[in-house]
């Protein structure tokens, strides 16, 4: 798998049959809904590998590996929690045992770059890239799952509720727009784009995701 500093750019053409898709009511290529829209009755057999960065975690480490081992129970066999820093720590891996994870120290400076190495080694149908954004509940795998697989979406997006003084904030002040939640990837479209820009920290998620749309991957956002 090798980085595509350009990525996948929809030609002219591709924008405009898109747009004449979605005006007659064709297939979408994003959509936004809510977790009690959603029909959990999965029935796929996928499996994940979901990657913590403890670079984007930190001291909600715990909480999230919690929250983690509660949502995999309901997947045996067919998930690999890696929690993943850029130097060896062992208390770190022994929390990360504790709760049924592996840790993995990766010499690569970046969120990006960690990210495509431990995605190389890892199994799974589909990657779950963990984020601090938003309270995950104990079914959100189940609806990753449901929407991957009978619904046949690309890329899940785990989103926090809107706030609309934090949007308005962000655009008077020109800051970069905040780091979207947990990402859910189908492997193939994750290599097919080259996976991460191995340059990039906090907006490496954000980066594959507008990848991803450019490219035409189905991708939905769930609001937590």
């Amino acid at each position: 798998m090798t980085y595509d500093p350009i990525g996948c750019k929809p030609s002219p053409y591709q924008a405009m049959t898109g747009a004449m898709s979605h005006f007659f009511g064709g297939r979408r290529t994003q959509q936004s809904v809510t977790l009690n829209h959603l029909n959990k009755a999965a029935t796929s057999m996928n499996g994940y590998c979901i990657i913590v960065d403890i670079g984007l975690m930190a001291s909600r480490l715990p909480r999230y590996l919690a929250t983690l081992r509660n949502a995999v129970q309901h997947f045996p066999g067919r998930t690999d929690v890696r929690v993943v820093s850029d130097a060896h720590n062992a208390r770190l891996a022994t929390m990360s045992r504790r709760f049924g994870a592996r840790f993995e120290a990766v010499s690569q400076a970046s969120i990006g770059a960690r990210g495509n190495a431990v995605a190389s080694q890892c199994l799974g149908d589909a990657l779950v890239f963990l984020a601090p954004r938003g309270k995950l509940g104990e079914d959100w795998l189940n609806d990753a799952d449901h929407l991957l697989s009978d619904q046949a979406w690309d890329a899940v997006v785990f989103k926090a509720p809107d706030h609309g003084k934090a949007r308005g904030l962000s655009r008077l002040w020109r800051t970069p727009p905040l780091m979207p939640g947990t990402l859910c990837v189908r492997r193939q479209w994750f290599e097919r784009i080259g996976g991460f820009d191995p340059t990039l920290n906090d907006r490496a998620y954000q980066d594959l995701i507008d990848r991803l749309r450019a490219c035409q991957a189905r991708v939905v956002e769930i609001t937590l």
